[in-house]
């Protein structure tokens, strides 16, 4: 039991001691409270302290709309960025087709080139062949 608690007991005895009912002992003892009248705070501190509390909010809610306008300038930028990759990705894709274009180009030219190779091959060799019958039969 708390110390404030025993003394209240004990008040309690001394007051039915000194002739008071069990009643009337209990009223006083009611109308005590059961802590140090110090610690009942007064309306006027409370004030204080909430204004204090609401002077705190102010400060943080001011420095959260400096983070929100930060955060709103990041988005530009990214917004930003975002444009700027989406043109990059259309320049890529159209380099890509040119890309694929040249290659199919240099595709058909270099079987053509492998064709007219060929080409010169066999008509050297015909030549050839033909230079070789010629001579043998003259």
């Amino acid at each position: 039991m708390p110390p404030d608690y025993e003394f209240r007991l004990r008040f309690k005895e001394w007051l039915i001691e000194h002739d008071l009912d069990e009643k009337t002992a209990d009223a006083i003892l009611e109308s005590m409270p059961p802590f140090d009248w110090s610690d009942i705070a007064r309306r006027s501190e409370m004030d204080v302290r909430f204004d204090g509390i609401d002077r705190r909010l102010d400060g943080m809610d001011v420095r959260f709309d400096g983070i929100d306008r930060r955060f709103d300038a990041m988005d530009g930028r990214f917004d930003a960025m975002e444009t700027k990759f989406d043109r990059m990705e259309v320049r890529f894709d159209a380099f890509a087709v040119r890309i694929d274009a040249m290659a199919s180009d240099f595709h058909g030219m270099s079987r053509a080139i492998v064709l007219s190779v060929m080409a010169m091959a066999v008509t050297l060799a015909v030549l050839v062949l033909t230079v070789g019958v010629n001579a043998l039969a003259t």
